[in-house]
């Protein structure tokens, strides 16, 4: 095999090499907006409460388990 040859099929195999390491690492899930999601890791977040009748912020951030379901705002009900 000529020098020029293996020096092309090297090239070949290298380039091939980094375009499929690339690939298969990170995949990406898309959400449509609106659907529940169930959390896959505790998450520290503000909270709002029903008191009195009204929706009101925690004032600390609340633990939220691994495991737990988030849901969407019910719509204009759920804003008081």
């Amino acid at each position: 095999m000529s020098l020029i040859r293996l020096l092309k099929l090297i090239g070949m195999l290298t380039v091939a090499g980094v375009l499929l390491s690339g690939c298969a690492g990170t995949r990406t899930v898309l959400i449509p907006p609106g659907e529940p999601v169930q959390l896959a890791e505790p998450v520290k977040a503000y909270v709002y409460v029903e008191v009195e009748g009204r929706r009101v912020r925690s004032e600390d951030r609340v633990t939220l388990p691994e495991g737990w379901w988030c849901l969407p705002d019910p719509g204009p009900e759920g804003n008081q």
